[in-house]
């Protein structure tokens, strides 16, 4: 049979004061927890009544407090005891408060990170990367609690981030503060982090600091998607490139692959491979969304493959790969590798596709990503039906085709204008 009892130390602790604590005794044998409570002296204490004197200035505060902790410790005494023998240190262990680890922002980020690396989301990872560095530098600290991610301290990051810069690639890329999208794509980051940790059950709903009521709402903007006039394309197509290096040429026949074959998305392009094309069309697996389809091959795109069939871009070309840039790779089945290698790819071709635009007398710009916007643009100016446009952009719905649409959409706009001023 258990005793539970209250005990105070006749010695005192290293801050001269007296300890008390509750003493759990089982065949003779006592364990003891501290309540973290102590006394100034002993006379304070009534031994016999097992109880703080009125004479001290928070007796009945402090009695309060050690009777609920005297009865917790009968409670868990009878409760051990009902399931069989149990010792006096055994209920002192399950008396214990369980220590929580405390759980940062950094743990959760840094497993998302393993996980988009593991899944070979080169992009991803080095992108959402960049991002939680920039949080950490803004908190001084990468021990941010999910519980210190409030309203407020998102208030200040956001003051942070408008005040940053884009990085500068080289002495001619020019440094300019971060765009709103930019900016609203660093809170989805802390956002996406914090739902994992909910999931997880490693961070409570109630300090959630997204929403409405006085919380950070996120609200996406749309960014000025902006194709290139026909005169443009041509001027690129007739572009006299022979004095200059290859990567100029290829950068060139990619950005026009791409636009000829509906906007294809430059990682596609990089990995078409000869296999591809078939019987006059092109046969492929959009990597975005993993969606199958064929487009026919038009003939300004067979004069350019028939360029790389023909030139020695494929010699030891073991994975049968149009364009010569990932033929050096080992194995293109390993993600995140191959990834990289079109990420620094397309880094080259972008700044090859600047100097033609420069070298057509042209401001736009004209990145890879720009023969797709192109595409959208001149199919909106022709009035293509968007449920064929939504069947090669191979879109789900048809309804993101619109909304993909309505970036390109200036006629009746325009038409609008014309008809309000013309007086």
């Amino acid at each position: 049979m258990a005793t539970v009892d209250l005990y105070i130390w006749k010695r005192p602790a290293k801050d001269g004061k007296y300890p008390i604590s509750v003493r759990i005794t089982i065949n003779r044998k006592p364990s003891y927890i501290m309540t973290g409570q102590k006394l100034d002296t002993l006379d304070q204490w009534d031994a016999k009544k097992q109880r703080v004197k009125n004479s001290h200035p928070n007796s009945v505060r402090l009695n309060n407090f050690l009777l609920t902790e005297l009865a917790k410790a009968n409670d868990k005494s009878l409760e051990l005891e009902t399931k069989g023998h149990a010792s006096a240190k055994e209920v002192k262990t399950s008396l214990k408060p369980v220590e929580e680890k405390l759980i940062y922002f950094k743990d959760v980020a840094d497993l998302y990170l393993k996980d988009q690396k593991a899944l070979g989301n080169y992009e991803i990872y080095k992108t959402e990367e960049g991002r939680f560095k920039r949080l950490y530098a803004f908190a001084k600290s990468d021990k941010i609690t999910f519980k210190d991610i409030t309203p407020e301290f998102l208030q200040r990051f956001l003051i942070f981030l408008k005040q940053c810069k884009t990085p500068r690639y080289n002495e001619n890329t020019k440094v300019k503060p971060l765009s709103e999208r930019t900016i609203t794509n660093y809170l989805i980051s802390v956002r996406t982090i914090y739902n994992r940790a909910m999931t997880a059950k490693l961070a409570s709903r109630d300090d959630y600091p997204f929403g409405a009521d006085g919380k950070i709402a996120i609200k996406l903007t749309g960014s000025a998607k902006i194709g290139l006039e026909e005169s443009e394309i041509k001027k690129i197509e007739t572009l006299d490139l022979s004095e200059y290096s290859e990567i100029y040429r290829h950068a060139r026949n990619i950005w026009l692959i791409e636009f000829y074959f509906a906007g294809m998305r430059v990682t596609d392009c990089l990995l078409l491979k000869w296999t591809d094309f078939q019987n006059g069309r092109l046969y492929y697996q959009m990597s975005k969304n993993g969606e199958h389809g064929s487009v026919k091959v038009p003939e300004k795109a067979q004069l350019i493959i028939d360029y790389y069939r023909d030139a020695q871009f494929d010699v030891n070309n073991i994975h049968g790969l149009v364009f010569p840039f990932l033929q050096e790779l080992p194995c293109i089945d390993e993600r995140m590798e191959v990834r990289k290698q079109i990420a620094s790819t397309v880094h080259r071709l972008n700044k090859a596709m600047s100097t033609i635009m420069e070298l057509i007398g042209s401001t736009k710009n004209a990145s890879q990503h720009k023969a797709r916007h192109s595409f959208a643009q001149r199919a909106e100016e022709k009035e293509i039906h968007p449920k064929v446009l939504q069947k090669m952009y191979r879109h789900e719905s048809i309804l993101t085709t619109m909304i993909y649409q309505s970036n390109f959409s200036f006629k009746m706009a325009d038409n609008a204008i014309d008809a309000v001023l013309n007086f």
